[in-house]
Formats: structure tokens, sequence, C-alpha cells
């Protein structure tokens, strides 16, 4: 049970935040509607007409008018989509159908209970659209699940949308007979005692019935407000508006005392006074959900519309920011009504102050003094102080969670490997975080945030015959990228044609600084991706970079990696063709465990053959490994290619694969991949070791 109220509290959550939209809409109606500057007002009425608002507040009253009902089919249709998967075809919901079923019953249940409208915007109306979600759902899935529901019996290759329309048309209208049913009941029930009603009478009794007034309403507003109801728009309608109603309270007025006070006092920067909790986020952040977040609310929330930021960080269901949400509020209150009765501040009357005004502006309206806008200074840095260690609490928290499902897409895309789904089509939070990291690629290519580096190639002699350049991206927020989430994201995206010439770009102009040096008899190997094979620019700009930066062709070797299949078309051969032409070296990368190895080196010439690392990395312990790369290496060796051996960490392991016939070896025993920088230093220490011209000639 309590996963199930967890899957509930989810749903909802995540049913406000699928509303934003809705949302900002009704953000940027109210800020155009009531921007607080007379001229802008008068302007908008001399250049529009009289009447400029009526299309805006008819925009604000259907988003208001239509949130019940949309909360609704979108509560039902999250919850669905969270509940365990069925096998089973004839017990399966459509979420559509589920979303439907809701619809239905939130209009059957608003037209049967008294003093309830289906087109109206309430705290009542809200709960209404989360429960009805809720139970639409839940019923929905268990009827589905009755086998003498099916009355059609519809066999499964009719169409789709038919068939889940028909087969769970009698489930809906039982479920529709079902709220009706208790509609009826509950259309009969007497009314609850008014207890809001209650509370304002016995304050207006007592002594202190304005503390008693304001703790009230700050408490009910915002623990309304942490479980997704506007607590204004229920403290308005409480006790038909009661508790707004002008009155002298403990010889304050309450309509001082109450909305004035708490729209430009208490909660400034909208519910839970949330200019504070930007200040505390942009004190504590530099980057992340809630510093965007943040930084896209600043606007509203100087008109004190905070809606952006409880759905969107979010607050709602949010146990990181409940104690301060609530009480903060309830500290701020304080100090100002402390302000208000001992005289520092009074608020005068006759004052024009809307709820949307800006902070400070309207502290000074409202009292006419700078007391107002100190008073307001104060709060708002005290809201700011009393946030910052929650918000520490929930990045900490944030960036655990960011770090896990990165790990989680991390682990997906190496253990899918080749799978023919491409990682960025998924919808789950894995497809999520893989098509950002394609976006941030590109931006990352293009500012060249992505470095290299090289490990050097050994002969059997032990000289230096060469170097791999390896592409390495430190992410601002997620650090060290595996390269197999580099290539495997990069090549789903169709940003592979933009990374590798970026690499063979940053290569070549590499090896024409090791030129300079000295070192023109290295050769360097750069992996191209089979996708890359279908870019018709490719040779052209390999020639082009060839010759831009004065290397020759031959010091250039493409290993061609084997992480998806290389297209058989006329357009591959041509490319591999032209490839060859420019006079580069190609080789085989991941060879004997790719996709088609052998039938490649019959598609194009091919100057070295790279055993793949799993075969090489357990050859002294695994004899089929061992027997392997004898084949593989008699294969080279009939083909007049060199074989080259990756993961050589051990003397032993590099003398048993020059045994068994490797000729070039790469690996930690000679060195890991390191910098440029680190790079003429290592080959400094290799000078005493002849540096040797690797040549070998193809046999005709």
């Amino acid at each position: 049970m309590k996963a199930r109220l967890l899957l509930w509290m989810i749903a909802t959550r995540n049913s406000f935040v699928t509303l934003l939209p809705l949302t900002f809409l009704r953000v940027i109606a109210e800020l155009i509607l009531s921007f607080p500057w007379l001229y802008y007002q008068q302007s908008m009425a001399y250049w529009l007409g009289p009447d400029w608002r009526e299309p805006l507040r008819q925009i604000i009253d259907s988003s208001f008018t239509l949130f019940g009902l949309l909360l609704a089919a979108i509560v039902s249709a999250q919850l669905v989509f969270r509940l365990p998967s069925l096998t089973r075809q004839r017990q399966i919901a459509p979420p559509l159908m589920v979303a439907l079923s809701a619809v239905i019953n939130y209009l059957i249940i608003t037209v049967l209970l008294p003093n309830v409208s289906p087109v109206e915007f309430s705290a009542e109306i809200i709960l209404l659209g989360i429960i009805i979600g809720l139970l639409s759902a839940e019923l929905m899935l268990w009827a589905a699940k009755q086998s003498y529901l099916d009355w059609l019996n519809l066999p499964v290759d009719s169409d789709t949308t038919f068939y889940h329309a028909m087969r769970l048309s009698p489930a809906i209208i039982l479920n529709g007979l079902v709220f009706f049913s208790t509609g009826m009941l509950l259309a009969t029930t007497p009314e609850l005692p008014d207890v809001t009603r209650w509370i304002i009478t016995w304050a207006q009794s007592d002594g202190n019935g304005t503390w008693i007034l304001s703790t009230f309403v700050v408490l009910v507003n915002q623990l309304f407000w942490c479980i997704g109801l506007h607590g204004s728009v229920f403290l308005q309608g409480a006790a038909d508006g009661a508790l707004f109603a002008t009155s002298t309270v403990a010889g304050f007025e309450s309509n001082l005392a109450l909305p004035t006070m708490l729209s430009n006092f208490v909660l400034i920067g909208g519910s839970g006074a949330t200019l504070g909790l930007l200040i505390a986020i942009f004190i504590v952040t530099r980057r992340g959900s809630q510093n965007k977040i943040a930084k896209i609310s600043i606007i509203p929330s100087l008109f004190n519309i905070n809606d952006i930021l409880i759905y969107g960080l979010p607050i709602v269901f949010n146990p990181f920011y409940l104690i301060p949400f609530v009480l903060i509020p309830v500290l701020l209150m304080v100090i100002s009504l402390l302000a208000l009765q001992f005289g520092f501040i009074t608020i005068y009357e006759n004052a024009i102050v809307s709820w949307t005004t800006p902070p400070l502006l309207s502290g000074w309206l409202l009292t006419e003094s700078w007391r107002g806008v100190a008073l307001q200074i104060l709060l708002i840095a005290l809201s700011s102080v009393c946030y910052i260690p929650f918000v520490r609490k929930a990045e900490e928290k944030r960036h655990q969670k960011a770090m896990e499902a990165f790990q989680l897409t991390t682990d997906t895309i190496i253990k899918v490997g080749n799978s023919k789904q491409k990682i960025v089509t998924r919808q789950d939070k894995v497809g999520m975080i893989a098509r950002d990291l394609a976006v941030e690629m590109q931006n990352a290519i293009k500012q060249n945030a992505m470095t290299l580096v090289y490990q050097p190639k050994h002969d059997g002699d032990e000289h230096i015959v060469g170097v791999e350049a390896l592409i390495r991206w430190t992410h601002p927020r997620y650090g060290f990228i595996s390269p197999v989430v580099i290539i495997t994201v990069a090549e789903d995206c169709d940003v592979i044609h933009q990374l590798g010439r970026w690499v063979i770009q940053q290569a070549c102009a590499c090896k024409a600084r090791w030129n300079e040096a000295g070192y023109k008899s290295l050769t360097m190997a750069v992996n191209i991706s089979p996708i890359q094979l279908t870019d018709k620019e490719l040779p052209f700009y390999i020639s082009k970079y060839i010759q831009d930066y004065g290397i020759s062709a031959q010091e250039l070797e493409l290993e061609i990696t084997e992480s998806s299949e290389i297209p058989d078309t006329n357009l591959t051969d041509l490319i591999l063709q032209q490839l060859v032409d420019t006079g580069v070296n190609l080789a085989m990368d991941d060879f004997g465990m790719g996709y088609s190895s052998l039938l490649y080196m019959r598609r194009f010439q091919v100057h070295a053959i790279k055993i793949d690392g799993s075969i090489t990395r357990d050859v002294l312990i695994n004899s089929t490994n061992a027997d392997i790369v004898r084949t593989i290496c008699s294969l080279g060796q009939a083909q007049n290619v060199h074989v080259v051996a990756e993961y050589v960490e051990t003397s032993e392991k590099r003398d048993a694969l020059a045994e068994m016939g490797c000729d070039i070896f790469q690996g930690y025993y000679h060195s890991p991949p390191i910098a440029e920088a680190d790079c003429l230093n290592y080959f400094q220490t290799q000078l005493d070791k002849p540096v040797k011209q690797f040549e070998l000639n193809y046999k005709t």
C-alpha cells in the first residue's frame, strides 16, 4: 500500500508539472493584464481601446476553468503509465482511454455535486480532479482485467484504436455508473461544519485575533500549495469570503492585516516567500536544474507569481522544501505584524497596490516611507538565509540523482552496445540524457571543449612507431564521459560526422607540431566510425587537413571501427576507394569480434588489422583466445599486413602475443594514453632506442 501511495503522489506531482504550459499561458496573461505601471495601463487603453483587458481575462479564466478537468485526465494517464505493465493484450488499458474515462467521471461528479461546477476554479475542484483521476485509473485497470466486460471479444488483428475503444467501452460505462452512484450519494450527504467560519468567530472574540487569523491563513495557504492546490483560492472562497472581509480585529483592519500584508510583506515573490528561495538557489548553485528553473522564474517572481518555481522545481510533494516553505512565511508574518503593531510601518488604506506590484515598489507605495522598503529588504534577506541550508541539501540530492541517472545511461549504452535500437529514441530518462548529451556534444565540438590523448604503439623491438588518437570529454556536470558513450550518442544523433572531422583535424594539427619537433616518422592513427563512410565529404576533408597542416598522407592511419556494420553500398565502396587514393593507410579495428571482419578485407585494402581487445585481454589464460590470435596473425602474414595487439599490460603478455605473430603492441605495458604535452617527453625517453620508420610494402 505504501508503494501505491507513492505512485499516487508521483503521478499527481508530475501532472501539475505537465500542466506547466497552461500555467505559463496564464502567467503571461496576468503580467500583461496587471503590469503595475500607470503609464503602461493608460497606453494599452489608448492603443487597444478600453476593453483591451477582456480577452486577457477570458484567457486567464479559461486556463482556470479547464484546470480541474485536465488535471483529472492527466493524473489518470500518469498513474496508469507508471503502474506495473500487464502482459496480456486483453488486460491492457491504454492511457488515452483511461484519461477519457477520467474526463467522463469528472463531468458526472461535478454536475451532480451541489455548489460545484465543472467550469469553475477552486481548491475543491483541484482536489476533485486529483481524486477522480486516481480512482478512474485504478478502476479502469481493474475493469480491463475482467473478461466478462469484453462483450465483443474482437480479434487482435482489428484496427488498434477501434479494438481498444470497443473493448473498453463497457468498462468506461461501468466506471461512469459507479461515479454516478457516488455523486448521487454525496449530493444527499449533509455539508460538513464550516471550520473556517468557526475560527473567524473565535478570532474576533479573542484579544489576539489578528495573530490567530494571520497564522491560520499562512499555514493553510502554504500547506495547500505543498500538495499542489492553490491555497489563496481556497482562502478567498472559505466561509463565503468572510476571511478577508473588512472588519476591525484587535486594533487592525483585517483587510490590511491579512491580504495586503500577506501579499506584500509575507509572501514576497509568491507563496512561500520564494523570492528568498530564488536568491538562495543563486547563492548555492551555479548550474543544474534548480539554477535553470530559478533563472526562468526570476521575472514572474518579481511580480509575485511563482507557479513555475512551485511546479517546476518542484516544491509540490518535495520533502526537502516542506519545512522552510511552510515556516518561513510564518516567521515573516510575525516580523511584519510586530512592525505594524509597534508603529515601525503604517499601511495606508488609499494606496493603489495590486498583488503583482514588485517588492520594494509596493513597500514604498503602501507605507509612503523608506521603512516599508527597508522592512521588505530585511524580510527578503532573512528568507534567503533561512532557505540556504535546504537548498544545499536539495542540490546534493539532485546531483546524486543526476549522477545515478547518468550512470544508468552509461551502463545502458555500454550494455546495449550495437543494438539496432537507437538510445536517443528511448522515451525514458536514459533517452532524455542521451539526447541532452548530443546537444551538449555539438556545443563542445564548436567550443573545442573536448581533447585528444595519444597512446603510443611499439614494434617487436620496443621501438615507438606511432600513436593512436583517443577522444576525451570532461562534462561540466557529469565529469568524465566514456568514449563508448560519446561514440554511441554521436552515431545515434548523426553528430558523428561533425565529431569525426574535428578529431581528424585536431590529430593532423598535432602531428604537424610533432613533425616540427623532429618526429615525422611516427604515424598518427585516428578511429573512424563505419557511419562516417557514408559521408561524401570525408575524403575531401582528410585531403584538406593533410594539405593545410603540411603532413604526408602516409603519416595518417584511419582505423575503421566495427561499432556498427559497414554499409554495403556503392557509395561506401566509392568513399573507401577515395580514401585509399588520398594515400592514407586504412586499418581494421576490433578485428575478430565485429560484424563481418573477414568480408571487409575483401572490400578494401588494409594496412593493418587490430585484434579486438576482448580477445587479447585474456590470451594468457584462455587457450581459445590464444588460438584465435594465432589464426588472425597467420591471416595477417598471408596478407602482408601488420597485426596490432591492444590491451598489452605486462611483459609476459607482450612476449606471448609476439610469439603468436603480433608485430605491433599497444597498452599500459608501454604507456597509458597521454596528453600532447607529455608525448614529447615520452618520445624523448625513447631516443636511446632508435626510432625506426615502420614500412611494409603490399604484395602485388
